[in-house]
């Protein structure tokens, strides 16, 4: 494993596409968790019941790209990305027998000063809900952050939420570094 520069193969961003693909399958046959019926006579499905999941993506995803390698955080997102990356490549190469290539297209994203210090926040935030909330599912969070670690480092992912992501967080980390000088 390289603590490096991360890679990623096309059976870890398989991977990480199935747990995404589960979770909206799992959420649109529970109903959501609305549960009420819609004018369709069938059960309305809260979009609401996915925030917590894609917040979790997203962090997953500033997490991969943004941690650096001698960070705790770093070190614990290149696991991640191992294990996945590894479970992926087995199933496409053992389990469907195709093959899985390297695909690795993003680079790490450069987070300003305050940038990282509103990374650190809510890092912080996303363990703290995961250890003491008992509304947040933790399962479909834990999920969510391993989908964002292993779509990450795809060029499509990273292009389409990479740049958003750390222009948002390094704005409030302007913000947040203007507030407390």
């Amino acid at each position: 494993m390289n603590l490096g520069t991360p890679a990623v193969s096309l059976g870890g961003i398989t991977l990480g596409t199935i747990i995404v693909v589960l979770v909206i399958l799992r959420w649109h046959k529970k109903g959501g968790g609305g549960g009420k019926k819609g004018d369709d006579g069938g059960n309305s499905r809260d979009w609401k019941a996915l925030i917590p999941f894609s917040i979790a993506l997203c962090f997953g995803i500033l997490a991969i790209l943004a941690a650096g390698p001698v960070s705790a955080l770093g070190l614990i997102t290149r696991l991640s990305l191992w294990g996945g990356d590894g479970i992926g490549h087995a199933y496409l190469v053992w389990g469907i027998g195709g093959n899985s290539p390297d695909v690795t297209r993003a680079t790490a994203v450069v987070l300003t000063d305050g940038g990282y210090a509103m990374f650190a926040i809510w890092t912080a935030v996303m363990i703290a809900l995961f250890l003491w909330s008992k509304k947040l599912p933790k399962r479909q969070t834990a999920l969510g952050i391993l989908a964002g670690i292993l779509l990450g480092l795809s060029q499509g992912i990273a292009g389409l939420a990479a740049v958003p992501l750390a222009s948002a967080v390094n704005a409030a980390g302007g913000w947040y570094a203007g507030v407390v000088q």
